[in-house]
């Protein structure tokens, strides 16, 4: 009975220690292997970057990747070289085709493991068409541009106004006007007469003078008489 008891607390010692092994060890790192581009049925030309991911975590030992015609498809060649570092989705490989006669070929990654077994991925078929020239790519319409109405920013005319020059009437005299005398050094009025003025004296001169004239004729008839 004891030696039943003491195998089963040792078997559940096992159990538990086993579940903190398996615990505590890191997960396995997920496995990848694949061609990603070029796309099956895909035109290429020149240097073709071959993109995918090749990952096994800790039985990864090396990738390649492969070629071969699709007439004779069992026949890979290796393009470039072996490559002992994991890659996630980046250029495996570059393929360059120039060499190459134009026609349709077979790809394929190839990862091989530590203990020397290998996973591949299915047979990619692109079409190598150097002799072809690149497809030209479909001019886009360039959008018909819309007109832009622009209003022009009134802009303000600065008229100069005329200088009006405000001239003052000069006056006029008129004969019956009497013309002011100049005014001498010394301080004394001389007073010029005006026209008018001077016809009146006339008269009044004239009509004296023959007042004296008529009495004095009268002066020496009477002389004579007496």
């Amino acid at each position: 009975m004891r030696r039943a008891l003491t195998t089963a607390t040792v078997l559940c010692l096992l159990l538990c220690l086993s579940a903190g092994i398996v615990a505590a060890a890191p997960p396995l790192q997920e496995q990848l292997y694949e061609i990603t581009s070029p796309r099956p049925n895909a035109e290429v030309r020149g240097s073709v970057e071959i993109v995918g991911s090749a990952r096994l975590g800790p039985d990864f030992q090396f990738y390649k990747v492969e070629y071969a015609s699709s007439a004779t498809p069992g026949a890979w060649v290796v393009i470039g070289d072996v490559h002992r570092q994991e890659n996630t989705n980046a250029t495996l490989e570059v393929w360059h085709t120039t060499a190459l006669p134009d026609g349709a070929y077979l790809l394929h990654l190839v990862v091989v493991k530590q203990d020397g077994n290998l996973v591949e991925t299915q047979p990619v078929r692109v079409q190598v068409a150097n002799a072809q020239p690149a497809p030209t790519p479909t001019p886009q319409e360039s959008p018909t541009p819309t007109a832009t109405v622009v209003i022009p920013t009134p802009t303000t005319a600065i008229v100069e106004q005329p200088t009006v020059v405000l001239t003052t009437p000069t006056p006029t005299t008129t004969e019956d006007e009497t013309t002011p005398s100049p005014t001498p050094e010394n301080g004394d009025t001389i007073s010029i007469p005006s026209f008018g003025v001077f016809v009146k004296q006339c008269v009044f001169g004239a009509f004296v003078a023959t007042v004296l004239f008529i009495f004095a004729g009268v002066v020496l008839l009477m002389r004579r008489l007496i």
